[in-house]
C-alpha cells in the first residue's frame, strides 16, 4: 500500500527540555498512524496535522528521540506494528491481547466517548444498552476496537447486521446514503468526518455514550527498549503538570 505521507522529526526541533542524550535511541523510531480526524488529519500531498500529531511530536522532541512519522490506511498501519518495520503505533485502545503483544505506557494519549450516530431524520432511539442494537443495520470500521463493552457484545454475536467499512469516511458515507441505520463512532471524530463531508446537519448522535475509552501510543516490544517507554511516560506526565498538554489541546478545541 502506498504510503500517504512520511516525515522525520528531529528530537531537537522543538527546543526540548534537556534529558540525557544517552536516553535517545541511536536511530529514529518509526511511528505509524492513520487518518483519524480531527486528531490525525491526513490528506494526499499535504503534511499530516492534528492534535495527536502535535502531541506525539512534542513528546519525542522533549525526549531528544528522533522519530519518523508514517501514515497509512488503518489496516496497513496495524499490520506494520507486528513487524520490525514499525516501532510504534498511535492511537489504540488497550485490550488483554494487545497488552501481551505490545509495550503500553501507563499514560493514555486520548480519552473518547463512543456513541451512536444516525441520520438526522431517524426516529431510532438508544438508551445505552448495546443489546438494543441487535437488529439494527450498524456500521463499523474494519479492525477498529470500540471499547470493551461493544467489542465483548460483538464477540458474543449480539449484532446481527454489522456493516463493515474500510475507513471512517466510507462508514459515514454509507450512513448518509441510507445503506445502514446507524453507526458507532467516537463523538469528536464522527463530528470531524461529518464536517469534512459538509454533512454536520445530516446526522446526529442518539442516546448516551456506550463507553468512555482511553487510547494509547503503543511500542513494538521486539524493537523498543522498555526504558524508552518509561521515559515516554515520564515526559508525558511532566507535560501534563507543566501545562504543555493543555496548551496543545487548547489549540484544537478553542
Amino acid at each position: 500500500m502506498k504510503r500517504l505521507f512520511a516525515h522525520a522529526l528531529l528530537g531537537f526541533a522543538f527546543g526540548a527540555a534537556a534529558l540525557p542524550h544517552a536516553l535517545a535511541q541511536q536511530r529514529p523510531l518509526v511511528l505509524v498512524s492513520f487518518d483519524y480526524p480531527p486528531y490525525v488529519e491526513v490528506q494526499p500531498g499535504q503534511p499530516a496535522t492534528g492534535m495527536m500529531v502535535d502531541l506525539v511530536s512534542t513528546i519525542f522532541a522533549r525526549m531528544r528521540q528522533p522519530v519518523e512519522l508514517q501514515f497509512y490506511p488503518l489496516a496497513r498501519s496495524l499490520s506494520l506494528i507486528d513487524t520490525p518495520r514499525a516501532d510504534g503505533f498511535f492511537t489504540i485502545k488497550k485490550t488483554e491481547e494487545r497488552e501481551r503483544k505490545y509495550l503500553f505506557p501507563r499514560e493514555p494519549l486520548l480519552t473518547q466517548d463512543f456513541v451512536i450516530f444516525a441520520r438526522v431524520n431517524s426516529r431510532m432511539a438508544f438508551h445505552g444498552n448495546v443489546s438494543e442494537l441487535a437488529d439494527v443495520r450498524l456500521g463499523v470500521v474494519n479492525k477498529v476496537s470500540y471499547g470493551a463493552i461493544f467489542d465483548a457484545a460483538a464477540g458474543r454475536g449480539v449484532f446481527n447486521q454489522l456493516e463493515v467499512a474500510q475507513t471512517y469516511e466510507a462508514n459515514f458515507r454509507k450512513l448518509l446514503a441510507g445503506r445502514m441505520d446507524a453507526l458507532v463512532s467516537s463523538r469528536v471524530m464522527g463530528e470531524a468526518v461529518l464536517k469534512r463531508l459538509d454533512a454536520l446537519d445530516k446526522a446526529k448522535v442518539i442516546g448516551p455514550p456506550i463507553e468512555t475509552t482511553q487510547s494509547y501510543l503503543i511500542f513494538n516490544r521486539h524493537t523498543v527498549a522498555p526504558e524508552v517507554v518509561t521515559t515516554f511516560d515520564e515526559t508525558l506526565s511532566t507535560m501534563r503538570r507543566d501545562g504543555t498538554l493543555r496548551k496543545i489541546r487548547d489549540r484544537y478545541t478553542k
